[in-house]
């Protein structure tokens, strides 16, 4: 997952899911072979269409179903825009793109729900740290 943030405000990803749409930050699954910092690129890439420049590691958190059928690690980085043109990808599941005010984060239907920890959290967040935000199963 990939924190990007400008003005007061954060990138965020929209996902539909049914009837049901949900806030996500950028990011998926790593291909094969793959880094965090290229599966970042190419991820956002992908959803948004902007070009990025990965930062740091500074979340982890980890999301367990009750039933222990899915087990899903996430990777936070941050990261800042060098180029391209916000758009939303082709993916079936996105519903839109934006930049959302950072401290709204908190009152949105946002998966997982890292709003609050990432509201507190990430102006002090030091260089080369990594907060283990825990289970976040939803």
């Amino acid at each position: 997952m990939i924190v990007v943030t400008e003005d007061e405000k954060i990138l965020l990803v929209r996902h539909r899911k049914g009837t049901r749409q949900y806030w996500v930050l950028p990011g998926g699954r790593l291909e094969y072979g793959e880094t965090f910092h290229e599966c970042a690129v190419r991820e956002i890439q992908e959803e948004t269409g902007l070009d990025v420049e990965v930062d740091d590691f500074v979340f982890l958190s980890e999301a367990i179903a009750p039933d222990r059928s899915r087990h899903i690690v996430n990777i936070y980085l941050t990261a800042h825009v060098t180029g391209g043109v916000l758009k939303v990808g082709d993916e079936p599941v996105l519903a839109g793109v934006d930049y959302l005010p950072l401290a709204d984060l908190d009152k949105l239907t946002l998966f997982p729900p890292v709003g609050r920890m990432v509201i507190e959290s990430l102006p002090k967040v030091s260089r080369g740290s990594i907060k283990y935000l825990g289970n976040l199963w939803v």
